[in-house]
């Protein structure tokens, strides 16, 4: 009798263990292999279960509150926005990302909103720009990879703000970004303008346009 309860009970166990596993699974499947910890709070994932299949090579943690599958790829600027979220990939960052510049950054450069506290940012390689005016002006999102999105400033802006004194962006790098954006883009002379009269570079912005 004894027997019985207790292979009753620990059949009710494994069951519950695999209904579990299989909730995760499923989650991690529809969100392309990867999960936020945001989104296990949101879907009321088990917890602990999900930590025993990190302990058992199930599941890879790729960062802070970030878990994958092992064979799922994680783009690494998608990872440094999670890492951060208030953070806008912006000046010769946002060039590359947005296919207006061929040098690979040597370090990524994100704006955060003023008041944002960047040790943690810094320590992680990356180059922070605190804004005091116009943080929420002009976001988009990229996607890198499926299912895999971050946050940048539409392409008008950073060529706009690639002009403001204070960043010292080498002449080398704008100059190229403004011929391949006039090139390969639809052009926005209102974007342009607008953003130029609001970092005031205007008249720079209009010598930048006369020589192309």
């Amino acid at each position: 009798m004894l027997t019985n309860v207790l292979a009753f009970y620990f059949s009710l166990k494994y069951s519950a263990i695999m209904k579990n596993i299989e909730m995760i699974m499923a989650s991690f499947q529809q969100h392309q292999g990867f999960l936020t910890f945001q989104q296990v709070l949101e879907e009321k994932l088990p917890y602990k279960m999900l930590l025993r299949m990190i302990d058992e090579g199930r599941v890879e943690v790729e960062g802070k509150g970030l878990y994958r599958l092992p064979d799922t790829y994680l783009d690494e600027w998608f990872v440094a926005q999670q890492r951060f979220s208030k953070g806008i990939f912006s000046l010769e960052t946002a060039l590359w990302l947005h296919g207006l510049s061929l040098t690979v950054p040597f370090e990524m450069t994100m704006s955060f909103p003023y008041g944002t506290n960047t040790k943690n940012v810094k320590s992680e390689g990356i180059r922070p720009i605190v804004l005091r005016s116009y943080y929420d002006e002009g976001i988009i999102e990229l996607e890198r990879q499926v299912g895999q999105k971050i946050k940048v400033y539409e392409p008008e802006r950073v060529l706009a703000e690639c002009l403001r004194p204070v960043y010292q962006v080498d002449v080398q790098v704008i100059a190229p970004a403004f011929k391949m954006y006039f090139q390969n883009h639809k052009v926005n002379y209102s974007k342009l303008f607008h953003y130029a009269q609001l970092f005031k570079v205007t008249n720079k912005l209009q010598s930048y346009m006369e020589v192309l």
